[in-house]
């Protein structure tokens, strides 16, 4: 660490999301010096579709970088380091022309060539190679469905790519990728780091049409003249490509050793350990998933859609009272919706809800899933909607760790992250269901944060992301479980299964009415 009047190393940060671009500036010692963030707009031209323009992504990605040096007020960084979404697909020509717009995960339309995937390849024999389960979600689902609905864009692509790769092809003339980002396409061989033979022969794509395959962790080359230029920056800075958001998000709460876990709840929310190995599910479930991190690391884990989109839903459409005092109180409406739950004991009163407003992808594959309350009283009251709908997706969390327990990896802390690690009840409920003591951090864009580190590691700051963590991280709150409350979760938990078990036949009825 810099004592004295020492200066102190300024890296930028961009991470390119689904729904916003955010870049910040930290040093090193972790304090975020500026944050900015841009919206991005997803489009939907089409039932199903969920697209977005990378023309779009990339000037939001200047905006935001832009506006985080300006706020910063710093003419120089001594690096450049990318967070990206994962999962999307999009195509350009041998001009950098769209022809494709990123098909985003939340795209539904790729679903009916999961089927036609299935024929083609044993599912487990896939999973057991990428770490990846079948899901519409990936990119090579994505490219079996344009072959069947839009053959003429593989015939006329020069370049597939992702949001991340779209930006350094912008930035840079050439589209690359670090391996963690295309570790969530069903692409990468999983143990071999390379390009999936077996992935390559199903999707017929050359691999010359796909972005050069590179290690996050190390610096690309120095940034371009008229790259640093539209930011204000000084010309030079190491380029470091980084690594997936939600790798990132795990590096940013310095849950890099099995024994931490890191949780993540925003819109939606994942739960992810870190092996030095590949490790898959045993069960022909595929319950979870292994992706890369970086360093030699996997990410083991699962995403779930629902998470806090359940208590933003909510919110919408029940709670005009509490948006219209936040806005009189100069607060956050979800401050006093959760207060109203604080109110409520563990459990809810015994009402349980199926969060599933959006499908799901982990620990079950069901995109017909629809939300369900069960045990509904008139004794129940507003605050208890409340509280159940923040349990439900920390049932389904657990649902995810408990697969990664069967197959020995296993915890001793969780680390929180995103939106919903604001809440001191709902860092409480996760404490008391999962029966682990719950970790807050400091910096609430632990994205941005994981960027950061991997890029100060990589221009030899720091040795090691370890030593990176310990400087940078700061844990500022824990929780530990009220095991009373546990052992009546642990009840609700395993009829929050069962519940499920029964209702999934209906939703398959359901969708076909």
């Amino acid at each position: 660490m810099k004592r004295g009047n020492e200066k102190l190393h300024k890296i930028l940060t961009v991470d390119i999301g689904t729904t916003n671009v955010k870049a910040a500036i930290f040093d090193e010692q972790g304090k975020t010096l500026s944050l900015a963030r841009t919206e991005v707009a997803i489009y939907s031209p089409v039932p199903g579709s969920a697209i977005q323009h990378l023309d779009e992504l990339y000037e939001a990605t200047i905006r935001s970088a832009k506006n985080a040096v300006k706020m910063a007020h710093v003419g120089k960084v001594d690096a450049i380091a990318f967070s990206a979404q994962m999962h999307g697909l999009g195509a350009i020509d041998d001009k950098g022309g769209e022809l494709l717009p990123l098909i985003t995960y939340l795209d539904t339309r790729p679903a009916i060539a999961v089927e036609k995937l299935g024929e083609m390849v044993d599912s487990y024999r896939l999973y057991e190679n990428t770490g990846c389960p079948p899901l519409f979600i990936y990119p090579l689902t994505k490219f079996i469905w344009l072959s069947l609905t839009m053959p003429n864009i593989i015939e006329k692509a020069r370049w597939f790519v992702s949001a991340k790769d779209y930006v350094t092809y912008k930035i840079l003339g050439e589209p690359y990728i670090d391996k963690s980002v295309i570790s969530g396409s069903q692409l990468l061989d999983i143990h071999k780091l390379t390009w999936s033979d077996l992935a390559l022969s199903l999707i017929g794509v050359d691999e010359s049409k796909l972005p050069h395959l590179c290690n996050g962790e190390e610096i690309l080359q120095t940034s371009p003249k008229h790259f640093t230029e539209s930011l204000g920056l000084s010309e030079g800075a190491p380029i470091v490509l980084g690594a997936s958001d939600g790798a990132l998000h795990s590096v940013g709460l310095g849950a890099i050793e099995r024994s931490l876990l890191a949780l993540n709840i925003g819109t939606s929310g994942a739960i992810r350990s870190v092996s030095e190995w590949p490790l898959i599910d045993k069960s022909n479930d595929m319950r979870f998933f292994c992706y890369y991190l970086g360093y030699g690391l996997r990410l083991l884990g699962g995403a779930i859609n629902n998470a806090g989109i359940g208590l933003r839903w909510f919110r919408d459409e029940f709670g005009h009272f509490e948006a219209a005092m936040a806005k009189l109180l100069n607060e956050d409406p979800y401050n006093l919706l959760t207060k109203q739950a604080e109110n409520v004991k563990a459990t809810a009163e015994k009402l349980l809800i199926l969060p599933f407003f959006s499908g799901e992808r982990f620990p079950v594959r069901d995109p017909y899933a629809k939300c369900v309350i069960f045990g509904l009283t008139l004794r129940h009251r507003k605050a208890h909607v409340i509280r159940a709908l923040m349990e439900s997706c920390i049932y389904t969390l657990k649902w995810i760790y408990d697969a990664m327990l069967e197959n020995e990896i296993k915890g001793k802390t969780i680390r929180t992250g995103g939106g919903g690690a604001k809440s001191l009840l709902w860092r409480q409920i996760q404490a008391d269901v999962f029966g682990l003591p719950i970790e807050k951090t400091s910096v609430e864009e632990v994205s941005l944060l994981g960027a950061a580190m991997m890029g100060l590691v990589a221009i030899g700051v720091y040795n090691s992301l370890r030593e990176a963590a310990e400087s940078m991280i700061e844990i500022v709150d824990e929780q530990h479980p009220n095991m009373e409350n546990h052992n009546e979760y642990e009840k609700a938990y395993h009829l929050f299964k069962k519940l499920y078990s029964v209702a999934k036949d209906f939703y398959i009825e359901h969708h076909r009415l």
